[in-house]
């Protein structure tokens, strides 16, 4: 009866009173970058942009102030119309291949690590311009020496009349299951000054802030050191973010900040196969997971900048963090040799972690005498971090003989501490001085100082107080690591053309004193690491960019510790004291032009030297012993074309990749020379009806190829595809009715001996009331109740297939009030 009377309420808002009136057309200012769609002369026109991006130097730009968008639209439907963009279902976004990792909003941060909460709360209609850009380093930027350093950033520039007030929505829904979704945004804007806050929970598995999605927009980089998880799972999540900024006396002051809260609970449920090629066999593992996952997590960061002049004089940063985070994890595990049994095990873990990181830096410039370029500045960097985990390992290992009669058992009952207190000092002193017209000289030289006191101890529970440490399994180390860089760069800028040419000299000094085993040992290396920028922009529709940059790898203080790590004591890693920094070279070329064809062009290719590789060794019980090693030849490669125009009535694109991995890693005493290779493409297809209808349509195809030189008799090769199609309607007035649906097919292969198949398929319903403020929805997601928690990984000579638990077939019904008010005076 539940579900029944909320259908007819639903029913009776559909058919409700019509509070709405016909939506204004905004015509363009600029008639040269629209096209008129031929409409019935009694209706008002409708003007629809030409997406035809433009280049400004090295800065892609979409024009789409007068861009027509159906009420309500959020900033992701908008960029989902740009050719050469693509967001797949957890909002993540790529150009031309490439993922967006940064997003600003008038080219400041907001929440800019987590592009979702803006993407899916933002109003579409507030934007002018999308531009993609490689930004710099915040330390380049201050500095005025291009380090060479790259993020691939989306920068939304808003209307100016969007800075004169504020705008929102809230948003709620659930069902008769109990499931339920909430998020709420606020966005102001006057001026230069920012505000905007955030609010969302949810328990169907969504990390965004939107109820439409699954992208992690909380969640940063940190693991468990246990490994007490078994995946995603659905999680409950609950999470608030605020940001301001505000820019005053001209560009003298600029203030900035961004605080967020999360807390996250989830139990996943995950089934993971793996088969690792092996000279004369293939060595497979099985295992049947499950977790219950608890994390609360506080970020913060700000940054102040005061400029006496045209170059900030002063900057002050700021970043915190605090998380807490519970464990539980249980697995049941089996390995074999050719499908013939050698072990199974049941293992648990239960952990406590805890981790603080400050981090505070300040830097300083002048200009040296009345030359503008002559720009000497100081900066300088305190990071503190703390992390203490504390847990128990329980683990029984059957170990079998080849006719399948049990062996032995090994029964590891420990508690495990793992803590660290890291402090690290950095600063550079920097020296630009101009040259001649548009070239510039820049030097630096900085040096980083890090000490830890690195602690993970094993005990046995022995008599059952856990008091025995076992040293084999324990260390207290004090480390210190010292980098030093000495910059020369000359860099520079005509009036199509950019560039910057530099090395960086590198030393790198490691000392180690083993607290328990009182030894010591000392690591010192010094490496070149040049550099070359080139960027050439003839016109707005061409532009052409070449990189070359050398990144030394070091290794880290666990790679380093000579010590073993059981926490599966089926899969034990041991550090390497012998272990040497690894050198990459990279390589990258990029073709844009833009006319009545649009065409982006990437092709890269990465050198790798003494990298840091694995050496892994099965015994005969089916136990592996992992070691990081250094090995050479190393190497990958890529190409990426996207191709699009308008093509009857459609914005159509053709994309192709095509990439090579060559890993090199030992297997026993075997080295393994692994070759890869993907090759794939496909068609897009977007049309756009103002009022009336949005199609879109995706396709791509990749094959994949894999063979390795200690075992070419057991090559991996399979095909792949995934398609997707979405339709949105607005033919009845005031309604909105949309669905879309994503296939994706993987080849069944020798180790999987299955072919996958998944049909994502949603829908859903809405009516709008009160002048478009005031929406109603009915969502129904997974309407075939598919399980799309399966994916499939190649790495090296492993390959990997895993089944997660995911939300099911459910509905919704949902409550939006959007809201939109100018401040007065304006």
């Amino acid at each position: 009866m539940y579900v029944i009377k909320l259908i007819i309420l639903f029913l009776l808002l559909c058919l409700g009173v019509n509070f709405t009136h016909g939506q204004g057309k905004i015509l363009p200012s600029n008639p040269k970058d629209t096209i008129a769609i031929k409409v019935d002369s009694l209706k008002p026109a409708i003007i629809t942009a030409v997406f035809r991006p433009h280049m400004k130097g090295d800065t892609l730009e979409f024009n789409v102030e007068h861009l027509a968008m159906p009420p309500n639209a959020v900033v992701e439907e908008l960029l989902r119309r740009l050719p050469g963009l693509q967001i797949d279902i957890n909002g993540n976004i790529t150009y031309n291949g490439e993922k967006i990792d940064h997003l600003l909003v008038d080219g400041q941060d907001i929440f800019g690590s987590s592009p979702t909460m803006v993407t899916r709360n933002f109003d579409a209609s507030k934007i002018a311009l999308v531009q993609i850009l490689d930004r710099k380093s915040d330390e380049a930027v201050f500095t005025g020496i291009d380090d060479g350093a790259r993020i691939k950033t989306l920068n939304l520039v808003l209307k100016e009349s969007a800075k004169n007030g504020y705008f929102g929505k809230v948003e709620a829904g659930g069902n008769r299951d109990q499931y339920y979704a909430a998020n709420g945004a606020l966005a102001a804007f006057r001026d230069k000054e920012q505000f905007t806050a955030i609010g969302m929970a949810a328990n169907t598995g969504m990390l965004g802030a939107s109820a439409g999605g699954a992208g992690i927009g909380f969640l940063y980089g940190i693991s468990d050191p246990l490994g007490a998880s078994a995946g995603t799972g659905i999680p409950t999540f609950s999470a608030a973010a605020l940001h301001y900024a505000n820019t005053w006396n001209g560009v003298g002051d600029r203030l900035e900040g961004n605080y967020q809260y999360s807390h996250y609970y989830t139990q996943p449920v995950t089934s993971t196969q793996s088969f690792q090629t092996q000279p004369d066999s293939v060595y497979g593992q099985n295992q049947q997971s499950q977790s219950a996952n608890n994390r609360d997590q506080h970020w913060l960061d700000a940054k102040y900048e005061w400029a006496p002049n045209a170059n900030p004089g002063l900057q002050f940063n700021f970043r915190g963090s605090n998380t807490q985070e519970q464990n539980q994890f249980s697995a049941t595990e089996n390995s074999t040799f050719n499908d013939t049994l050698v072990n199974s095990s049941l293992r648990t873990i239960q952990d406590q972690m805890s981790r603080q990181r400050g981090n505070v830096g300040i830097a300083w410039k002048t200009r040296i005498g009345h030359q503008p370029g002559r720009i000497f500045s100081v900066t300088i960097e305190l990071d503190k971090l703390d992390e203490t985990t504390n847990g128990y390992l329980y683990s029984v290992d059957r170990f079998y003989q080849p006719n399948g009669i049990l062996q032995s058992i090994d029964t590891v009952n420990q508690r495990k501490q793992i803590v660290g207190h890291a402090l690290t000092v950095n600063g550079s002193v920097n020296f630009t001085q101009a040259l001649w017209k548009g070239a510039t000289l820049g030097t630096s030289y900085g040096l980083a100082v890090s000490t830890d006191q690195p602690l993970q101890a094993t005990y046995d529970r022995g008599d059952g107080s856990y008091k025995d440490m076992i040293d084999s399994l324990s260390s207290h180390l004090r480390a210190q690591t010292f980098n030093q860089h000495i910059t020369l760069n000359l860099q520079g800028k005509t009036r199509y053309f950019t560039y910057t040419v530099g090395n960086d000299w590198l030393q790198y000094t490691y000392h180690q004193y083993d607290l328990i085993a009182d030894s010591a040992m000392h690591l010192h290396y010094s490496n070149l690491a040049p550099r070359v920028l080139l960027n050439y922009t003839p016109n707005q529709g061409t532009n052409i960019g070449f990189q070359y940059t050398a990144v030394t790898q070091e290794p880290s203080i666990s790679q380093l510790a000579p010590i073993q790590n059981n926490n599966n004591p089926l899969y034990i890693t041991l550090g390497n004291p012998d272990l040497k920094p690894g050198f990459n070279q990279s390589f990258a070329l990029n073709f844009h032009r833009f006319s009545t064809w649009q065409i982006n062009l990437g092709m890269n290719m990465t050198l790798i030297s003494t990298s840091i590789s694995t050496k892994t060794t099965t015994d005969s019980l089916g136990r592996q012993f992992s070691q990081p090693v250094n090995v050479d030849g190393g190497r990958t490669g890529g190409i990426n074309l996207y191709v699009g125009r308008k093509f009857l009535g459609f914005d159509a694109g053709f994309h192709a990749i095509g990439t090579y991995s060559r890993t090199v890693n030992y297997i026993n005493a075997d080295l393994s020379v692994n070759n890869s290779y993907t090759g794939g493409g496909g068609i897009s297809l977007n049309r756009y009806a103002a009022d009336k209808y949005n199609l879109q349509i995706n396709t791509n195809f990749n094959y994949f190829d894999q063979v390795s030189s200690i075992n070419p008799a057991v090559p991996v090769h399979y095909w792949t595809q995934s398609h997707s199609a979405a339709l949105t309607t607005w033919l009845i007035p005031h309604f909105e009715i949309g669905t879309n649906a994503t296939y994706t097919w993987q080849e069944k292969t020798n180790a999987f001996t299955k072919s996958t198949s998944v049909l994502l398929w949603n829908s859903y319903v809405s009516r709008n009331f009160l002048h478009n403020k005031f929406v109603i929805k009915a969502q129904f997601n997974n309407m075939l109740d598919q399980n799309a928690g399966i994916s499939r990984t190649s790495s090296a000579n492993v390959n990997t297939e895993t089944s997660t638990n995911i939300l099911g077939r459910y509905w919704m019904l949902s409550a939006i009030y959007h809201f939109d008010k100018k401040l007065k005076g304006k």
